[in-house]
C-alpha cells in the first residue's frame, strides 16, 4: 500500500445464483454474476464514492461520509469469512479481501 492510499475491508459471497460484495468501511454493496464482476463493481463504486466526497459536492460532509460504517451483522460476517478463509474453508462461496484505494489529499 502506498502512503496516499487507504485500505478498505471488503467481502464477497455467493448466494444461490449470484454474488454480492460489501465494503464494510463505507457501507457500500453491489451484486453481480461472478466474484470478479462484484469485486470490479465494488471497486468502481468505492472510487466514485470517494471522488464525490473528496472532490465533489459532498465535500462539506466528508467527515460524516467517511466514517459511515456497516451494520454490526455485516461487519461480523466480514470477520467470520476472513477467519474461515484463513483456515481454508468457504473459498468457493465467500472471500474476504482488502482494496487499496488512492486517496487524494486536499492541499
Amino acid at each position: 500500500m502506498k502512503p496516499n492510499e487507504i485500505l478498505l475491508r471488503c467481502f464477497a459471497e455467493r448466494k444461490e445464483d449470484y454474488w454480492q460484495a460489501f465494503c464494510i468501511d463505507l457501507c457500500l454493496a453491489v451484486q453481480g454474476d461472478s466474484f470478479q464482476e462484484v469485486k470490479s463493481k465494488l471497486h468502481a463504486q468505492v472510487t466514485d464514492y470517494l471522488q464525490d466526497i473528496l472532490d465533489g459536492e459532498d465535500r462539506p460532509y466528508a467527515a460524516q461520509l467517511l466514517s459511515r460504517k456497516s451494520p454490526l451483522p455485516i461487519v461480523a460476517k466480514y470477520h467470520l469469512i476472513s477467519a474461515m478463509n484463513h483456515i481454508h474453508r468457504w473459498k468457493q462461496k465467500a472471500f474476504a479481501f482488502r482494496d487499496a484505494m488512492p486517496l487524494k489529499l486536499a492541499s
